[in-house]
């Protein structure tokens, strides 16, 4: 009985331990944006996603760019997915969500979600928690989030 214990542990731990580091490795965490034709995305750690034209078939060519090098360019259809792998680890995994028809030469792309995971090939990059401060609105007033709007001193 006690064997039995020891391995639910073992394994309990094991979960444990890489579902804490992968969290650790998140850099984007299944958010969205929106590109039009040859706008570009910069990622953490210099990565620099553009969408180079879209069809009228439902498909668009991506390309992947990390410090001036393409590392990657395909064509993926609507509802797929955009993953750019290293070393048998994901870096990046974008999901083509949505595409809008514009002006004759003007489409717009929605990709959602994206994940970024750390590259660790790369130096980690910095990453500013923003947390809710009195904001200065003007030289009178200033937002506070506790308070609302309040006249400065």
């Amino acid at each position: 009985m006690m064997g039995k214990n020891v391995s639910i542990v073992a394994v309990s731990l094991f979960f444990l331990v890489f579902s804490g580091s992968a969290a650790s490795n998140i850099l984007l965490n299944g958010t969205n944006h929106y590109l039009s034709s040859g706008d570009s995305y910069g990622l953490y750690q210099g990565y620099i996603l553009t969408l180079k034209s879209v069809s009228n078939e439902g498909s668009v060519w991506l390309e992947l760019r990390a410090y001036d090098t393409i590392v990657k360019s395909d064509i993926v259809h609507q509802k797929e997915f955009f993953t750019y792998n290293k070393t048998n680890r994901t870096i990046l995994s974008i999901k083509v969500d949505n595409i809008y028809s514009g002006s004759k030469d003007q489409k717009l792309v929605s990709l959602f979600p994206i994940y970024q995971y750390m590259d660790p090939d790369l130096p980690s990059p910095e990453i500013t928690e923003i947390t809710p401060s009195e904001t200065l609105i003007n030289e009178n007033y200033s937002a506070n989030p506790q308070k609302g709007l309040c006249r400065s001193q």
